[in-house]
């Protein structure tokens, strides 16, 4: 059967996130904080009743051992899905602060009405990947546990919300903190948030 839920988690925390820098290597592992983020997401989510849960993970170092852990956490396997993985923001982009995004949007606008990055992808053509990716996962999975990135994940969302990715990019209730997690239910053809960005169970994980 079709799933009916779906859930949409960011990885824990690297280095990367830390220094704050666009463009960072796709193999950088978790940290330690990472590594308890990861812990305490699984640890939620094994706690909740989840009908055939499937977990899915960017092809990235640091969203494939977030996944591995609520695989663990949940008794199931976990299965790499390309198509997921964090926006190419190009060489014009790379290595500048996450701060620019707000700060130079302008630049986001690109020639012929496109909004992205130059030298990159487009939020769109993310979207566009996202969505062919996660076809399988919604029509073999009751409920799919799917482990990406903060930038594609505000693209998927525009897509499955049907919402203006302008206008969602902009909004920091999409912006998704390391390991925060959205749960989307289905009614009829459309796609409803519960839970948008919740990060309650990483507040309350123990700090050690």
């Amino acid at each position: 059967m079709p799933a009916d839920r779906l859930f949409l988690i960011r990885h824990g925390q690297t280095a990367s996130n830390v220094a704050q820098t666009l463009g960072a290597s796709h193999d950088d592992p978790l940290d330690a904080v990472g590594e308890a983020q990861a812990r305490a997401v699984a640890a939620h989510l094994a706690g909740l009743t989840l009908d055939s849960p499937a977990v899915y993970a960017s092809p990235f170092c640091r969203a494939q051992q977030t996944a591995q852990a609520i695989a663990d956490a949940l008794g199931v396997p976990m299965t790499v899905l390309p198509g997921i993985q964090e926006i190419e923001v190009g060489p014009q982009w790379h290595g500048r602060p996450y701060a620019h995004l707000v700060s130079h949007a302008h630049e986001l606008d690109l020639p012929g009405g496109a909004f992205g990055f130059a030298g990159g992808e487009t939020l769109d053509g993310v979207a566009d990947r996202f969505l062919a990716a996660l076809e399988a996962p919604l029509s073999t999975s009751r409920t799919p546990i799917v482990v990406s990135h903060g930038g594609a994940l505000t693209a998927a969302l525009a897509r499955l919300l049907g919402l203006e990715i302008r206008a969602l990019w902009q909004d920091r209730r999409y912006a998704h903190v390391n390991t925060a997690l959205t749960e989307l239910h289905r009614e009829a053809q459309n796609w409803r948030a519960v839970r948008l960005a919740d990060q309650t169970h990483v507040l309350a994980a123990p700090s050690k």
